[in-house]
């Protein structure tokens, strides 16, 4: 057999090689070349570990190893990982990405389902490792739609998927994993010379990263045979030489076995097919991983060209017979014509020419229809673009026809358009003077709104003080006029009780007592007025005071005060305490309450009140109880100290809680 009939038989079936390559980098490449230590160290995390979220990111990466021995134990591992991981959501987005790898294989369709589903869940995920997987998701889905034939769908994929996400991790290994899978496209387009140049970029990023010898030996055995397409010998030797020493302590990898193909491709060409007839069936031997079948169906394939280029018919009649039997070997039309062809080469070679003849026609109608359907791809395009040519031609002519209409009519629509924008201006003018109109009208009403409140506070202020003043004045003639005066007439008449007779002595006596009583009330009186312990010991102990004072046999107060400081400006002290004295006088007074809790306590600027009795209460909605004095000055000293009032109405027992929020000076 001829040598350029065998390098063409070569050629015709690199898109499936290189498919698989591209896969097998995409997937493998982030796990040691020894998987055997790896999957050992996987267990041990699993039976040692007690974090679930651990344990399942290790039955994924387990998973990965038992999809390339066993699919049952894997599916089950894959579920395993589920389980422990349901209440993380990344875990269960990569879950998705490890049941793509698994169904690679077994169900493109599924696989790609699962991989789209993942990179919907990880796009929630703005990290790098959420990036990088997503990468490598997008890379796979990229080589199934190139299984399929759809290449332009491939670099579509890589360019506007895969390398993006791959920078967005700033992940060196991905970005050489992306321009590897670039560089695999390009060679199955047959363009060697820019794949070479993708090649040798990838092999420079990886030869500076620590730990990524099984990348690297992806990326040399894919130059390999790029070399061997270019016909470049010495370099694909190099190369050659090189993944030898990265692969010499790890003879059982899934990239050995490629190694083997490319180096029986080598030595094929230089014609040492003896040598290539060794190095393929090591390969055939040490074919692992998830691309076992795959790799060994290319070794075989390149096995019987060696034998037929060798003049090994009978060896080569041999495999391709087996091939034939093979549903994975024959399910592609262009590994049938390649059998068929080489079937017909080996029964030549052993006088079989009946047989020969019988092989030959097969490969001849197989062969004519697939360039039928070829011809009639590429008729039915060029008919698309001679319609296409003549549809342009159509465009141009109507295209002209319409310029002048269109520039007749470009006049008339400017016009309306600058009236219409004029009309939609002068509108929008008009609208906004008036809505502008209405808001500073509504400002200016809420200002002077706001400025009457103020007034109305000043003034209450100016009466309260003005109140407090009086108070006090008052208390001070009460205490020291009217107060001195009254001792002074019990002195009297003590001094004039020895003079009289026992007919009015007890008269005397009768009037001193109620002389006392009298000097007893007008303390109490100028007490009310200015309690004389609010400016000696503080708030706290004249509330205290003030509670006691309303405490009888039929009334009875708990007052409980909490963080009161002794910072709180005397004024501010004074209408706290005119606000509860009011209260307590409401509650006694008009309900008649018997039971009275006092709460009063302070968190820094805000000083609470609470009052609640079980008194008749009022009628809160009945607008004439607002307006009383006490309630009037409630409100008064509650808006001078920027505060609120809140009243409820008890329903059983009957009474009244009311609420107040106060700020203070501290």
């Amino acid at each position: 057999m001829k040598e350029t009939f065998i390098l063409g038989m070569i050629g015709r079936t690199i898109p499936i090689f290189f498919s698989l390559l591209c896969f097998s980098f995409a997937m493998k490449a982030q796990f040691p070349l020894d998987m055997k230590t790896y999957a050992d160290s996987l267990n041990r995390v699993i039976n040692t570990t007690k974090n679930d979220s651990v344990k399942a990111q290790a039955y994924l990466n387990l998973m990965a190893y038992w999809a390339n021995e066993d699919t049952a134990k894997a599916k089950q591992i894959l579920q395993q990982a589920r389980t422990l991981g349901a209440r993380y959501p990344y875990i269960i987005a990569t879950s998705y990405a490890s049941e793509g790898f698994l169904f690679f294989n077994i169900d493109e369709v599924r696989s790609e389902v699962a991989y789209l589903k993942a990179d919907s869940l990880l796009s929630k995920f703005a990290t790098p490792v959420a990036y990088r997987t997503r990468s490598k998701i997008w890379n796979n889905i990229a080589v199934i739609r190139q299984l399929n034939d759809r290449d332009r769908d491939h670099i579509d994929i890589i360019l506007n998927k895969a390398v993006p996400l791959a920078r967005l991790a700033n992940d060196s290994n991905m970005i050489a994993t992306e321009i590897t899978a670039l560089a695999v496209t390009f060679m199955n387009l047959e363009q060697y010379d820019k794949a070479e140049i993708y090649l040798n970029e990838a092999i420079k990023i990886l030869e500076r990263l620590p730990d990524q010898f099984n990348r690297l030996a992806a990326a040399y055995n894919r130059a390999g045979e790029n070399f061997l397409l270019l016909k470049k010998y010495p370099q694909a030797k190099a190369v050659l030489n090189r993944l030898e020493n990265i692969l010499a302590p790890y003879p059982e990898s899934e990239q050995y076995s490629i190694y083997c193909l490319i180096k029986g491709m080598y030595e094929h060409y230089l014609g040492k097919y003896g040598d290539a007839i060794n190095s393929l069936d090591k390969g055939i031997a040490r074919a692992s991983g998830t691309n076992k079948q795959r790799t060994i169906l290319e070794l075989k394939f390149q096995k019987t060209r060696t034998l037929l280029a060798f003049k090994k018919y009978t060896a080569a009649k041999k495999i391709l017979t087996e091939l034939l039997n093979d549903k994975e070997a024959i399910e592609q039309a262009s590994n049938r014509v390649e059998m068929y062809k080489e079937l017909a080469t080996a029964n030549a070679g052993l006088g079989n020419m009946p047989e020969a003849y019988q092989w030959q026609k097969m490969y001849t109608q197989l062969s004519d229809s697939l360039t039928e359907v070829k011809l009639t791809k590429d008729i039915n395009e060029l008919e698309i673009k001679y319609h296409s040519a003549e549809n342009e031609k159509k465009i141009i002519r109507l295209e002209s026809e319409k310029k002048q209409a269109v520039l007749a009519g470009k006049n008339s629509r400017l016009t309306s358009w600058l009236l219409a924008v004029g009309c939609f201006l002068f509108i929008s003018i008009a609208g906004y003077s008036i809505i502008l109109y209405r808001k500073n009208k509504k400002i200016s009403d809420q200002q002077l709104k706001d400025i009457q409140q103020q007034q109305e506070i000043k003034l209450a202020q100016a009466m309260l003080q003005s109140q407090e003043e009086e108070r006090n004045r008052v208390a001070r003639d009460l205490h020291d006029g009217i107060g001195s005066m009254l001792a002074a007439v019990k002195i009297n008449l003590s001094a004039i009780t020895s003079d009289i007779g026992e007919q009015y002595g007890q008269q005397i006596k009768d009037a001193m007592h109620q002389l006392d009583n009298s000097a007893s009330e007008l303390r109490h009186i100028a007490h009310n007025m200015m309690p004389d312990l609010l400016l000696r010991y503080g708030l706290e102990a004249a509330l205290k005071e003030l509670a006691e004072s309303f405490i009888s046999k039929h009334t009875s107060v708990d007052l409980q005060c909490l963080n009161i400081s002794q910072g709180i400006p005397l004024s501010e002290q004074l209408s706290i305490y005119r606000i509860v004295q009011e209260l307590l006088t409401n509650a006694v007074k008009h309900a008649g309450a018997g039971n009275i809790l006092l709460q009063c306590s302070q968190n820094e600027k805000i000083f609470l009140i609470t009052v609640e009795d079980n008194g008749k209460g009022f009628d809160i909605e009945d607008g004439s109880m607002h307006h009383g004095m006490g309630i009037a000055n409630i409100k008064n000293r509650i808006a001078y100290l920027n505060g609120t009032i809140e009243y409820f109405r008890k329903k059983s027992p009957s009474g009244t809680i009311v609420n107040i929020e106060l700020y203070v000076t501290i």
